[in-house]
């Protein structure tokens, strides 16, 4: 009977964690250089996150472009998620020596991303 409930519980626990995600965001508002392109920062951004995805498959990035005058600080907000912080400490932990690096050395030609911050993100429904 301990059995049963116990399994019940645990069923009923991840059930519950997965109606609901929380990510770890890190948040960077960037301005593109005077030759920089959209398809630029597409395809840089594509190649950036396979190589992120190396170090952890459960990585994902969306980049948003302002639609109206005065939507947004910048030309362009690049977002990078990790499923949560442990996942986030181990890509901290292997970034130096890895493919992303290699990457983000040549994401100054796109111009600057001086603004950033780390974010939690909870879904809510």
């Amino acid at each position: 009977m301990r059995k049963i409930i116990a399994s019940i519980a645990t069923v009923t626990l991840l059930l519950l964690s997965m109606s609901a995600s929380a990510d770890v965001a890190q948040v960077w508002r960037c301005t593109f250089a005077d030759d920089a392109t959209g398809d630029d920062l597409i395809a840089l951004s594509e190649e950036w996150l396979a190589a992120a995805k190396e170090i952890n498959d459960g990585a994902s990035a969306r980049v948003y472009f302002p639609v109206a005058a005065e939507a947004a600080e910048g030309d362009y907000i690049f977002v990078f998620y990790m499923p949560d912080f442990t996942a986030w400490g181990e890509f901290s932990d292997a970034y130096p020596d890895s493919p992303v690096a290699e990457v983000d050395s040549r994401w100054e030609g796109l111009g600057p991303c001086d603004v950033s911050g780390l974010w939690v993100t909870e879904d809510i429904e």
